[in-house]
């Protein structure tokens, strides 16, 4: 209801809207702009509804201030607009006020595009702009230029003129005198001027007119540009401005020379030698040059110096001149000639005394060669140029010298020396006798000449050495004297029988030369700072065992000497020595123990049998007297819970002489250091002694007197207490320490194993060692038979493998869609064999064992994949069998085969070396590493791919078992059931189902696994050789081709029974 009421309201109040517009409208309204006189002057007047309102025009402003108003009393003022800033004319420009407006005007000089009175309200834009008088020609004077300026302009005249009265005048340049350079003439121009050089001279531009600075006027050498500007003959000679010309010295001109007329200057030579008197004066010949002359004496006379003016002959002296006459001859000049005479002691050659010309010479007179001999006797004369020499022989002299030449004063006379007189005559250790001119030396007693002195005989040099074996010569001035080596001593008896007995024990001299690392340390030798702490426990080891070896007369005492080597134990056992260091110390250290065990020996009444123990080594020593008197008498020592028990007939076998004495030493730790790392067993290949041992004793040693050491009839019996006891998989090894195997080595020669418990180990031994017991695990551990087996096997497959390799190549009869599949297996499998027989004991190398591990993966797993290929193919072949003789296959194409056979190990080992590249390479082999669980990306996918092949073998042999009873029964009668029976059997092993085998070589049944494992797996090749080349019929057909050159019958059939690996190759294919 109540919106009903409002929409009613609503249209009322429209309704009275309405009505009241209409009734306002009928009204009239009153125009009070129709007044002109409503509105002041200048304004203008607009009507409103109801009224007006007033508005001043433009250019005027209403008194009140006000835009709009009306009213008395309000007028509209003019605006002066010119009196605003900025004015509104512009720039350059006047503004003129006006009534309501404004005028603009342009200054002097300038316009606008608008006209120059423009006033407020015209069209255009007023902008007053320079204008440029020089544009209109003549507005300047001649030889004036017209520059513009903002508003105006202004004349300059031009230069080379002056403006004077408003006129540019022209400026005479040459009235200053230094306008042109010197030698040169200014002329002037209108407006310029310009510099002309004089004649015989020329500007150094080269220009002909010459204007501004800079430039000069040099003089022009008529003389150089031109050389025969004066004709010949004469000389041009170039003055400032010009040239002069005269004649060169011997010629002459009739004319004089003059610029104006230089052809009459001729020069023409001068005859000097027309002159009378001659020039060249007396006794000469003139002779007349162009130009010149020249004179020359007469014979017989030589020109005085001084040059052709003053030019005389004199008479020539031919002795000046010393060729004139041969060598040895003497000149005498006469009146135009001369002639030589040879001097005293010379003949001539022509036999004239005067003579003169060549071809004669002054011939030596040999005075020597007279008989007698001018010198006399015991002399000698040596002929020289012109006389001679006369010397005496040696051991002679004269009075008068001994080297007397003809001439000098006195007789010569030669005598003999006694040269015995003079002291020094011989060398030390000789005797003087003098002879007639001479005399000799003769050596002392121990002495021998050699080159003219007497050396010592060294009587030490002599075979045999006159001191006997094992002794040291010492070469004495005259004599010798004799000393027996290190580690023996002399016998009674003096030099003439002197002998040395060997001390029955080692010392430092005799383990030096055996070991570099022993004499690295030695005194004297540098050593680097690296080997400071080995070479001081090395030097200590020596220093007790240099007391033992120097001392020999002394008692050396055992237990002083243990505690000593104790203390070097000690401190090795916590040393970090490399493996070289390590062995060397400890072969010192047990031969250092050894050698002073039986230095004690010597002196027994101060070591009688004892027990000596320390924390790291303990000795029990005893002195065998009279027990072993005694038939079958036995030994017993012990030391640390180790036994040696020895026999009386061993003991008698060592050959000892004097005292006989016998010790066991057991050392505590020292298996720490000298651990399983240095033993090599030598009785094996490097390629299979690498294996997985650990020390398991303590380290003893025996010690017995006498020569013999090993090789007993009756062996030694060591029992040595395991450190840790025996697991049932564990086999012990006795181990003796070897020091001539890579300077000390643990090895399994010369003791065996007798028995073996948990806590004890028993070792028989033929000789006195440094023994240890070293546990091998069984299950790991190859016996060397094992190692003949797998290498000869794996020879044979190699062989067998290149065989079938070579048979499914060339047999082309035989190759098909399978063959293809024998050939890539053969194949992987020969370069695996060949790989694993050469390197997999590579493991010096760590890099290149990483390598060959990571092809032997890839190889190995290609081998089982293929595998794969071939029971998966021998299942389908075997699966379509229809009927008797003919089988078919789903074509699967070769390059599928070859990308799952070699693409998925090779993904397989990418894979496993880009997440764990360091599980290649071993310590001991070049394999995967089987500590680390890396071993399963090999075992993985082969324990998957035999347990896929042995179903698929399997349901294989069901299938054809099936198909060949249901055959006709010519078929199942065949004769090569038992044939086909052993092929399906060899199967598994081609397969690798017998890789099985090695998943079980563990507990008691690991020997035979390992056993059959190795026989069967390494005669792979050798199983495919057969199976798939000498039990096919077809291959056998071609085989006895090849060997009898003859052509079966096409018509033979080769069908005669149904094999195994006939199935696939007389399958059809695509």
């Amino acid at each position: 209801m109540w919106s009903f009421n409002l929409l009613l309201f609503w249209g009322y109040c429209g309704i009275f809207i309405w009505v009241m517009f209409s009734l306002e409208s009928m009204a009239v309204d009153v125009n009070e702009c129709a007044d002109t006189t409503t509105c002041p002057a200048y304004a203008k007047c607009t009507d409103t509804p109801d009224s007006y309102y007033c508005t001043c025009k433009r250019g005027f402003l209403s008194s009140n201030g006000m835009e709009q108003f009306k009213g008395p009393g309000v007028t509209c003022i003019d605006i002066d607009e010119c009196s605003q800033s900025p004015p509104p004319c512009g720039p350059n420009s006047v503004c003129r006020n006006l009534l309501g407006r404004y005028k603009c005007s342009c200054w002097p000089g300038f316009s606008s595009p608008t006209g120059n009175d423009w006033i407020l309200g015209n069209p255009g834009r007023f902008i007053c702009t320079d204008i440029n008088e020089c544009l209109s020609s003549g507005v300047c004077q001649e030889h004036a230029e017209c520059i513009n300026t903002l508003g105006s302009y202004k004349c300059r005249c031009q230069v080379g003129f002056i403006s004077h009265n408003s006129i540019c005048k022209d400026v005479d340049e040459c009235a200053d005198p230094r306008t042109c350079p010197e030698h040169a003439t200014c002329h002037n121009s209108p407006g310029s001027y310009s510099c002309v050089c004089n004649v015989g001279f020329e500007s150094s531009g080269g220009k002909e007119r010459l204007l501004g600075s800079g430039e000069i006027c040099g003089d022009v050498d008529e003389c150089a540009r031109n050389s025969t500007i004066c004709g010949l003959n004469s000389v041009c000679t170039n003055i400032l401005g010009k040239y002069n010309c005269s004649c060169l010295p011997g010629y002459f001109s009739p004319a004089v020379w003059t610029p104006e007329k230089p052809e009459d200057f001729i020069c023409t030579d001068i005859d000097e030698c027309s002159q009378d008197p001659s020039p060249c004066g007396p006794n000469s010949v003139c002779i007349n040059t162009l130009g010149s002359y020249s004179c020359r004496c007469n014979k017989g006379f030589r020109p005085n110096p001084g040059g052709s003016s003053n030019f005389t002959c004199q008479n020539v002296n031919e002795c000046a001149d010393t060729t004139t006459c041969p060598a040895y001859a003497k000149c005498t000049d006469t009146l135009d000639s001369y002639y030589c005479t040879c001097k005293r002691g010379f003949l001539p050659s022509n036999g004239v005394k005067q003579f003169k010309g060549p071809g004669v010479t002054c011939i030596d007179i040999d005075e020597c060669s007279q008989s007698p001999p001018p010198c006399g006797p015991n002399s000698v004369c040596e002929n020289i140029l012109g006389r001679y020499k006369c010397s005496c022989l040696p051991g002679f002299s004269s009075p008068t010298g001994n080297d007397w030449i003809l001439g000098n004063p006195g007789r010569f006379i030669c005598t003999d020396i006694n040269e015995c007189l003079s002291s020094g005559v011989c060398q030390g250790h000789a005797e003087c006798i003098n002879t007639l001119g001479s005399y000799k030396c003769r050596c002392q007693v121990g002495f021998i000449a050699h080159n003219s002195i007497c050396e010592d005989i060294d009587e030490c040099s002599q075979d045999p050495s006159p001191c006997g074996p094992n002794s040291v010569c010492t070469n004495t001035l005259g004599s010798y004297s004799c000393s027996c080596l290190e580690g023996f001593r002399p016998n009674a008896g003096g030099s003439l029988n002197f002998t040395c007995k060997r001390i029955p024990f080692k010392c430092k001299e005799d383990v030096i030369p055996d070991n570099e690392w022993v004499q690295l340390c030695q005194v004297g030798a540098a050593v680097e700072r690296e080997h400071g702490s080995f070479c001081t426990l090395m030097n200590a080891t020596f220093n007790v065992l240099d007391d033992a070896c120097e001392n020999r007369n002394t008692v050396v005492s055992l237990k002083s000497t243990v505690e000593s080597f104790a203390s070097v134990l000690e401190q090795t056992s916590t040393s970090n020595f490399t493996k070289e260091e390590t062995s060397a110390l400890a072969t010192v250290v047990l031969e250092s123990v050894k050698s002073t065990t039986l230095a004690a020996f010597l002196k027994p009444s101060a070591n009688v049998s004892q027990t000596i123990q320390t924390e790291q080594l303990e000795i029990e020593s005893k002195i065998i007297k009279e027990e072993c008197n005694e038939e079958n008498m036995t030994f017993h020592f012990k030391a640390k819970g180790d036994e040696m028990k020895i026999g009386c007939s061993t003991i008698e076998e060592s050959k000892s002489t004097g005292t006989t004495g016998v010790a066991f030493v057991s050392f505590l730790g020292m298996e720490s250091f000298l651990d399983e790392s240095f033993f090599q067993d030598q009785q094996m290949p490097s390629a299979i002694s690498q294996r997985k041992v650990k020390m398991n004793s303590r380290v003893v040693q025996g010690i017995m007197t006498g020569e013999k050491k090993d090789g007993f009839s009756d062996p030694i019996i060591y029992t040595l207490e395991n450190i840790e006891p025996k697991q049932e998989f564990e086999r012990p090894i006795c181990v003796s320490w070897d020091t001539n195997v890579e300077g000390g080595r643990w090895t399994s020669s010369g003791c065996v194993v007798l028995e073996a418990s948990e806590t004890h180990t028993v070792c028989s031994c033929n000789q006195m060692v440094n023994l240890a017991i070293i546990m091998a695990y069984g299950e790991l551990t190859m016996d060397f038979s094992l190692y003949i087996i797998s290498h000869v096997g794996m020879i044979i497959s190699l062989v067998c493998l290149v065989l079938a390799i070579t048979t499914f190549i060339l047999c082309r009869s035989i190759q098909n869609h399978n063959t293809y599949l024998h050939l890539h297996l053969c194949v992987c499998l020969f370069l695996a064999k060949a790989l694993f027989l050469t390197g997999v004991d590579k493991i010096h190398n760590k890099m290149g064992c990483a390598i060959i591990a990571g092809f032997l993966h890839y190889l190995y797993l290609a081998c089982f994949f293929w595998m794969l290929i071939e029971a998966v193919m021998l299942f389908l072949m075997v699966r379509n069998l229809k009927v008797v003789n003919y089988f078919s296959s789903r074509h699967i194409k070769m390059w599928y085969l070859c990308v799952f056979g070699y693409g998925i190990p090779g993904l397989v080992v990418a894979v496993s070396v880009g997440v764990q590249p360091q599980g290649y390479g071993m310590h001991n082999r070049c394999w995967l590493n089987t500590e680390t669980g890396f071993i399963w990306s090999f075992l993985g996918p082969v324990c998957t791919i035999i347990v896929i092949n042995s179903i698929l073998l399997t349901w294989t042999l069901c299938i054809l078992r099936q198909k060949l009873s249901s055959v006709n029964t010519e078929v199942s009668k065949l004769k090569d059931n038992r044939l086909l029976t052993c092929k399906a059997f060899a199967q598994l092993f081609i397969l690798g189902c017998s890789w099985v085998l090695g998943i079980f070589q563990i507990g008691s049944m690991a020997r035979i696994m390992a056993y059959l494992f190795t026989i069967i797996n390494s005669l792979q090749g050798a199983f495919i050789f057969i199976i798939h080349c000498l039990l096919n019929r077809q291959v056998q057909e071609e085989y006895r081709r090849c060997l009898t050159r003859k052509i079966k019958p096409s018509s033979e059939s080769h069908t005669s029974g149904i094999l195994l690996s006939s199935v696939p190759s007389t399958s059809k294919t695509d």
